[in-house]
């Protein structure tokens, strides 16, 4: 989809405990192209959110550090700019739809004053303006009595309300792109349905890059273009959405995808993945998804596999998809180990 308007290069961020280094996201790579919605998907734990907040430069005031890699934005690499610069570009050319309303929005300030305050300063509106272009976006985004809301304080609304004003602060300044951490968790299925479409109907009018950061695998094949799958800190399977449902490579995808519910198949009980997330601190030697994996060998306790394409950009990180080192490889599922 021509050329990378985000590109992210071996990105590792680290956070410092008691404990030792915590490598929350370890050598992640990925681009997203105007107009397109790349999908981050992965249980709990796994770095997704932990990299859009490496992407939006949001871990000054935390115990993480990006430790490495490159996020390079029109020419740009995101991690050598300094902080006012970062202002300019945050909010204005990149803009971020945080997971949870009511602890991102200021609960003393009216929804108007937090609307205005991003399009005074990025787009260099007067008051008046500013308070136009705040009830236009929030009429976009489907709130009715908008020129009342702008009044209001974030608890008068509703859960489905904030999300909204939300997306309207995210794209009051018509960012190039727009960064959706987990942007219908809580919300009903019909709020969700038009949170999506109006997610959906912004890209396409505006060609606003889109990455939707999600554990819902629905929300992923109703929204995304291409997926990228994560599993502690890193990335064991990209491709288009098509291929990541069709021909999933990685094990850890295919019990993603097994674990889902098919319409009008009745079963006594859905299917897992066994086991957790590893603990950061205490992270296996070899595949990170091995003390998991019924397909595990010998192999995949001992060396982690390359990231490698597979097939015409279809990318996954897997001993089944290397050439082994052993003649005959012995598989030893995760439940004989």
């Amino acid at each position: 989809m021509g050329n990378p308007l985000l590109k992210v290069n071996n990105l590792q961020t680290h956070f410092k405990s008691d404990a030792g280094v915590v490598k929350a996201v370890d050598g992640v790579s990925f681009a997203v192209s105007k107009g397109e919605t790349l999908g981050i998907v992965g249980e709990s734990g796994s770095g997704k959110s932990v990299t859009s907040l490496s992407i939006m430069r949001l871990l000054k005031d935390t115990p993480g550090q990006i430790a490495g890699g490159e996020i390079l934005y029109d020419g740009q690499d995101l991690v050598k700019v300094s902080e006012s610069q970062m202002r300019e570009i945050r909010g204005n050319d990149i803009a971020m739809i945080f997971q949870e309303p009511m602890t991102s929005l200021n609960p003393v300030f009216k929804i108007g004053r937090q609307l205005e305050e991003a399009i005074r300063l990025h787009l260099k509106f007067g008051k008046k303006e500013a308070r136009a272009r705040a009830i236009e976006m929030l009429k976009a985004v489907g709130i009715s009595r908008p020129d009342t809301i702008v009044d209001e304080f974030p608890h008068q609304l509703s859960g489905g309300m904030r999300q909204r004003v939300m997306i309207a602060m995210a794209m009051a300044c018509n960012p190039k792109i727009l960064i959706a951490d987990e942007p219908t968790t809580a919300l009903d299925v019909t709020i969700q349905a038009q949170i999506l479409d109006l997610m959906r109907n912004l890209s396409k009018t505006a060609e606003t890059a889109i990455l939707l950061i999600t554990h819902d695998l629905g929300v992923v094949a109703e929204m995304c273009d291409r997926v990228v799958v994560m599993y502690a800190g890193r990335a064991v399977e990209e491709s288009d959405v098509y291929s990541i449902f069709s021909n999933p490579k990685h094990p850890y995808t295919q019990g993603l995808l097994a674990s889902i519910p098919k319409m009008g198949e009745r079963v006594d009980r859905l299917q897992s993945i066994p086991g957790n997330v590893p603990i950061p601190t205490r992270m296996p030697e070899g595949c990170k998804f091995a003390p998991r994996c019924p397909l595990a060998m010998e192999v995949c306790w001992e060396k982690e596999p390359a990231y490698k394409e597979v097939s015409t950009k279809h990318s996954v990180r897997c001993w089944l998809h290397e050439e082994v080192p052993n003649d005959e490889p012995e598989l030893v599922g995760s439940a004989q180990r």
